[in-house]
């Protein structure tokens, strides 16, 4: 019987859940675990130790928190298979440094199609969780545009609450957008002339006077109450 199944025996499975070294582990991982005792299958805490390690790494550029149980799942598998794969790396550069050989070469062929077959699940996983590279860069592209797009909704605001617009009162046509230093100076005024070629070939011909200040405390900017839908 194994240290650590003796150990199972006099420790209840709370007091066991409590322990340090299994303290940052998920309830899933533990239960996992605790099942894998169970069953006799001996638990690495050095293994388990570089497993949270590389889930740290996932969560650090990846949004894992709200995964569910599957793919909670799937992202440990993953981060086994990774940690699996650089010892593979690892095992062949080592095999590689005395110098090529027959012997040698059947057996990197081996490892080569072992690390072939790694990167090919890591690569399934990574689709599987919606985190691989293509699809973090388009997530990071549609969040530039979104901000993009944000920043020139609030411009146009912006914009249009510092405006004055003063339309003519007759046929509506846009004559003056802008703004004043002096906007609360009630002697301040403008005149314009609406100079629109209406359907029968003549000047609109309208004067329109405003004064400044009315125009920002009453109308809030605008001369006339019915303005255009298309210049809205």
């Amino acid at each position: 019987m194994t240290d650590d199944r003796k150990r199972m025996g006099s420790l209840s499975k709370t007091r066991y859940r409590n322990l340090k070294q299994y303290k940052e582990m998920s309830d899933p991982e533990f239960d996992t675990m605790w099942d894998q005792m169970n069953q006799g299958i001996k638990v690495d805490a050095s293994f388990e130790k570089r497993i949270q390690h590389k889930m740290n790494e996932f969560s650090d550029d990846y949004d894992v928190d709200d995964l569910k149980i599957n793919d909670k799942l799937t992202l440990r598998a993953l981060a086994q298979a990774y940690i699996t794969l650089e010892d593979y790396e690892a095992y062949s550069y080592n095999v590689r440094q005395p110098g090529i050989s027959l012997d040698r070469m059947i057996e990197i062929e081996k490892m080569n199609s072992i690390m072939s077959s790694l990167r090919k699940d890591i690569s399934s996983m990574q689709t599987d969780l919606n985190i691989t590279r293509k699809v973090r860069k388009g997530d990071k592209e549609q969040s530039v545009i979104s901000e993009l797009e944000r920043l020139k909704s609030k411009a146009k605001e912006f914009y249009r609450e510092r405006m004055l617009y003063i339309y003519c009162p007759e046929c509506k046509m846009l004559l003056f957008t802008g703004w004043f230093h002096y906007s609360t100076e009630k002697s301040n005024k403008i005149q314009l002339v609406c100079k629109r070629i209406l359907d029968s070939g003549e000047y609109c011909n309208t004067k329109i006077q405003v004064n400044i200040n009315d125009l920002l405390e009453e109308k809030r900017g605008i001369n006339i109450d019915d303005v255009p839908e298309a210049m809205k």
